[in-house]
């Protein structure tokens, strides 16, 4: 059995669900943390067997898992806790609850990485972007100079010095469908940093991230597959509207997106990240600027990879097949 843990909506998940379908008799389970499912376990003595909507995992009969996208897809074990007229206690208690709800997941996935072929990580999906530049650069790549503010006066200064910055979200930044029938939501993008955008705001503002703005010739996408690197080269930089941030897709002019190879010296140091981080898997961005110089600017686990690969014909969501298959069969 192949185990996949995603979420329902993830088209990636669909693609390399059909491959495995293909090329392989695997029985394929997949658990999505967004389905109301219906769990049943028992946990006993570093095994476990598992109900999913009436159908029994068992530890042992699992060959290989992939962890592609979402969080906490045991669900919540614990009923909720309703105490009338103590609002305190009742509090108090649901908090303890999740907590015991997060111990038991946790555990629960401990196993599953102890014993079973893992591509991805149940614990490492959502990194911290400001410790993954320190050890980016702990292992040899350039980062963009980076600052976290909170005096506007400290932004004022450092475009004062003559050189630009852009502001970006530390953590994921706002992505929120409010109707996908609508094509309506609320997103935050990569924005340039100017002094006139800085006149309004008061002297104390919250924690900002800055980075020193790379005057780039393109930008660099690389899929990291457990050793392998798939990358391209994305032309956004001629285009006003994709030049800061090109997730401001540009349906009209479309940037040119090419296949593309990295320096030998860069996949090491790529490779010496990954395993500083503790991944096989993941989606980097790197820029490279006029002088040919790479920029390494983070890394994510579960970042979306279906378009550019159908672009590039690289056909991720096949090498990912071939490399569950090929390690669930030693099991």
């Amino acid at each position: 059995m192949i185990l996949i843990f995603s979420r329902a909506n993830d088209y990636s998940t669909f693609e390399v669900i059909k491959w495995l379908n293909h090329l392989e008799e695997f029985d394929v389970f997949r658990i999505n943390c967004d389905d109301n499912n219906a769990i049943t376990f028992n946990a006993r003595n570093g095994e476990f067997s598992l109900q999913v909507n009436g159908s029994w995992i068992n530890l042992s009969e699992i060959g290989a898992v992939w962890y592609r996208k979402g969080f906490d897809w045991f669900g919540g074990q614990f009923p909720e806790v309703r105490i009338d007229d103590h609002s305190r206690l009742t509090t108090y208690l649901r908090n303890m609850a999740r907590k015991e709800n997060q111990k038991l997941s946790e555990y629960l996935h401990y196993l599953i990485a102890q014993t079973v072929p893992v591509l991805g990580s149940a614990f490492k999906s959502d990194l911290n972007k400001l410790i993954t530049l320190d050890l980016a650069r702990e292992v040899g790549l350039k980062t963009p100079e980076c600052h976290v503010v909170n005096e506007r006066q400290f932004a004022a200064d450092l475009l004062g010095e003559g050189r630009e910055y852009i502001a970006k979200a530390m953590s994921d930044g706002v992505y929120l469908f409010e109707s996908e029938i609508q094509r309506k939501g609320y997103f935050t993008y990569t924005e340039s940093l100017s002094v006139d955008s800085l006149a309004n705001y008061p002297d104390r503002i919250p924690p900002s991230f800055l980075q020193e703005k790379i005057d780039k010739s393109y930008e660099v996408r690389v899929f990291y597959l457990d050793g392998r690197f798939f990358a391209w080269a994305i032309f956004s930089q001629s285009n006003n509207q994709t030049s800061t941030d090109y997730r401001k897709y540009d349906s009209q002019t479309p940037n040119r997106v090419v296949p593309y190879s990295l320096p030998q010296s860069l996949e090491q140091k790529l490779s010496d990240l990954f395993q500083k981080i503790g991944l096989n898997t993941g989606s980097v961005d790197l820029m490279v600027d006029r002088e040919n110089d790479y920029y390494f600017l983070e890394i994510n686990p579960v970042g979306q990879f279906g378009a550019l690969s159908k672009l590039t014909n690289y056909q991720l969501e096949v090498e990912i097949a071939k490399w569950l298959i090929e390690h669930a069969k030693p099991r």
